[in-house]
């Protein structure tokens, strides 16, 4: 076997990890949104395109007609025609770099990004201080995996504007896996402006220090890498992640995060996975990922092993427990399916998710929903008062013991908690059916449908629906709750 050379560090990622228990991520949605409204007219409707369109009709060789029907059809979306007349436009009056930002807008909101790229290009000579045109490049090449290009745009746009806080954050991002000695400033910088942005920052600057301290480059990388997948930048993670593994060939706990990376993506990261067990068949997190890959594509006879094989080598893991107890259920072996969930609150006596998964198996199979299944959900809302699974857990519990003031109580707690909870309305509806309130009832589940759209949810409401003679399905979410 080859020599590994171990960097406990790289298991901090623990401490990442609750940076996916934050929703709001520090995308370029925001600037998305503004660009989009900026590239719309506010005054353009319906008659107004007709107008501006039959006008370049009539004389399809003014120049300025066609600037007009170009800029109106691609403010009201219409991207194909866009294209088609931009281009005439341009042959009318010549190139300009308005008309090239235009043509790449269609061609992105035509969802072709390279052509879109080449367009802009063109245009940037002209505007090199077009915070707009800079920001459309960065998110392009970004889109595109050409994170130099993006750090290139960036570096300008920061210059430009430095207290734009997300494009400050999308810099240090793009540095992180290009250069991360020089991603901290960015990332403070950012951290410092938004608050929403601070969490992320933070995160990825720590790690960034970390592994500049260790003085070991590939190191750097895949703790980098690591952190940037419990950020959901799954295609950056991969390109870190790359780059750990090319430094050090025998990375094995990198090529373990790169296969998780490749799963994220939608690609197969068996590979990965396959190949850090080459280098260190006793790495735990390999086996787990292993597992994790084989339960996502249905394989549980891959799934069962290697899940064992993961918690043999490291029993603190409670989420292996826990997707062995997933494992068995499905293959309806409940008594081994129990003794796996049993085992993971064994494991993690003080984390409410795995009480709640307990106490969801004995409710989902009404086992000991009396007994166990009623003290694990108490346990999960004694651990976490905050979260509205273990409340709407504990209500539904309580409901299915016939104790409805109760259930009513803290299935309502769950729903303030979380109103888009689909789970809370479902449960809510069927007390409300059984408590003979037909409005509340027919509200919550319609609810539930709503926002559980072809889930399982949404289908227990609708037959939950058909006591009240009701067969017709809701068409949005309600726009209030009982």
């Amino acid at each position: 076997m080859i020599s590994i050379v171990r960097h406990p560090a790289l298991r901090l990622g623990i401490a990442f990890v609750v940076i996916l228990l934050l929703g709001i991520q520090p995308n370029w949605t925001p600037l998305l949104d503004d660009l989009r409204i900026a590239r719309a007219s506010s005054t353009l409707n319906t008659d107004s395109l007709n107008a501006i369109l039959d006008a370049y009709a009539r004389q399809p060789w003014q120049a300025d007609r066609a600037r007009a029907a170009a800029l109106a059809t691609l403010g009201a979306g219409f991207y194909e025609s866009a294209i088609a007349t931009i281009n005439a436009a341009a042959s009318l009056e010549g190139w300009t770099p308005e008309l090239h930002i235009a043509l790449g807008d269609a061609y992105h909101g035509a969802d072709d990004v390279d052509q879109a790229i080449k367009e802009w290009e063109a245009a940037r000579p002209d505007r090199p201080a077009d915070a707009s045109l800079l920001t459309k490049l960065a998110i392009a090449y970004e889109a595109r995996g050409r994170f130099e290009e993006a750090a290139g745009a960036l570096r300008t746009l920061v210059a430009l504007e430095p207290n734009n806080a997300i494009a400050q954050y999308r810099f240090g991002l793009m540095l992180s896996v290009i250069d991360p000695a020089s991603a901290p400033a960015h990332l403070a910088l950012a951290a410092g402006m938004d608050p929403s942005v601070q969490p992320f920052a933070d995160s990825l600057n720590q790690a960034v220090e970390a592994g500049l301290q260790a003085d070991d480059t590939a190191y750097t990388y895949g703790i980098i890498g690591y952190t940037l997948i419990g950020l959901r930048e799954y295609a950056l993670a991969k390109a870190a992640l790359l780059n750990a593994v090319s430094g050090r060939p025998d990375f094995a706990e990198a090529y373990a995060y790169l296969g998780l990376a490749e799963d994220y993506l939608g690609s197969d990261g068996m590979y990965a996975y396959e190949r850090a067990l080459d280098i260190d068949e006793k790495l735990a997190i390999a086996h787990y990922l292993v597992g994790l890959h084989s339960r996502r594509i249905g394989d549980n006879d891959k799934a069962i092993p290697a899940l064992k094989r993961a918690f043999e080598l490291d029993a603190s893991n409670a989420a292996a427990a826990a997707e062995l107890g997933s494992a068995y259920t499905e293959l309806a072996d409940l008594t081994t399916a129990e003794a796996w969930y049993v085992q993971a609150v064994s494991v993690a006596p003080k984390d409410a998710s795995f009480w709640t998964l307990l106490a969801k198996f004995y409710i989902d199979h009404d086992l000991k929903v009396d007994q166990d299944g009623l003290l694990a959900a108490q346990k999960a809302v004694e651990l976490a008062p905050d979260s509205a699974d273990a409340w709407d857990t504990l209500g539904f519990a309580q409901y299915l013991n016939d104790s409805r003031d109760l259930a009513e109580e803290n299935l309502l707690k769950a729903r303030e908690l979380d109103p888009q909870l689909a789970t809370v309305h479902f449960h809510l509806g069927l007390l409300y059916l059984d408590t003979d309130r037909s409005t509340d009832a027919r509200q919550s589940l319609e609810t539930a449908i709503a926002l559980d759209a072809g889930g399982p949810i949404a289908e227990q409401a609708i037959k939950a629906l058909t006591r009240l003679g009701i067969t017709a399905l809701p068409t949005a979410v309600p726009t209030s709750t009982p």
